[in-house]
């Protein structure tokens, strides 16, 4: 975890990640969103979106100029929105990421794009913060379709020890539409707490993590974290709105295409 910034006047530069290309149909459910997005995680199709839906995602993000295009990794379950706890052995998960990655990969490079980066969606997303297989198993994968792809992920001491030993890039994510733990970690959605957040609620925990890179935790203690981007969801009540909000409070957003990983690459260059 981070020290607290209490100086409000520094203004820290900052990605700010939006899922695409989870729907169906000719209506992409997304697009007001993108406007205010610097990085964009693509559907691969795994828990929702069809070739087609994707495809037109893709064509879309060429209407805003400097967005880092990645891939929304997820368990294979269309039915359960990523969301349910599937069970995979680690080659078979490492196959259905390696093979997200290529679907999406082919359609990106008809477009014109070259996937920059790769987030975990749902039930994955949680495991590769505490489940040092899964985490390992996921970035090997991620690392043998391409070496330059950078994970985003909620920070934790797990994936920041997995990327370390398996040189893969992390871009860590903060999150102000979930609760967290006073060691930093996320608290798992629940429909009945974070379902309907309050805008002042939401507006409090942006502020603070885009001028103090702090959250307040469940025990209503501060506490710093370390990130680089910042997830804008769209399952909230008035998410282009709150979106629209939080891209106001950041003065310098940052794609994360822009961010110097030179430290992390001394092996390769």
């Amino acid at each position: 975890m981070n020290q607290i910034n209490n100086d409000p006047f520094i203004s820290r530069q900052i990605d700010l990640n939006l899922n695409l290309g989870q729907g169906y149909g000719d209506e992409l459910i997304e697009l007001g969103l993108m406007q205010y997005a610097t990085s964009v995680n693509v559907s691969t199709g795994a828990h929702a979106g069809d070739p087609a839906y994707i495809n037109k995602t893709l064509q879309a993000c060429k209407e805003h100029e400097n967005l880092s295009v990645g891939g929304l990794i997820s368990y294979p379950d269309l039915l359960g929105f990523g969301l349910r706890k599937i069970q995979l052995t680690n080659d078979e998960l490492k196959a259905s990421v390696i093979a997200q990655l290529g679907a999406l990969a082919a359609l990106a490079k008809i477009n014109n794009y070259e996937l920059v980066h790769v987030r975990p969606h749902g039930y994955l997303y949680h495991q590769m913060a505490s489940n040092y297989s899964i985490a390992e198993t996921v970035a090997k994968a991620i690392q043998d379709f391409s070496k330059w792809l950078i994970i985003i992920g909620p920070y934790s001491g797990v994936l920041r020890e997995v990327s370390a030993w398996t040189n893969v890039r992390v871009a860590f994510e903060a999150r102000f539409d979930l609760r967290y733990r006073n060691d930093g970690s996320l608290i798992s959605f629940e429909r009945e707490i974070d379902g309907d957040l309050k805008l002042e609620t939401i507006s409090e925990r942006a502020r603070d993590l885009v001028y103090k890179s702090s959250v307040t935790t469940e025990d209503k203690e501060e506490v710093g974290i370390n990130f680089e981007s910042i997830h804008l969801p769209s399952r909230l009540k008035n998410s282009e709105e709150i979106a629209k909000m939080v891209r106001a409070m950041v003065l310098k957003p940052l794609p994360l295409k822009s961010i110097d990983y030179e430290p992390y690459l001394s092996e390769f260059i």
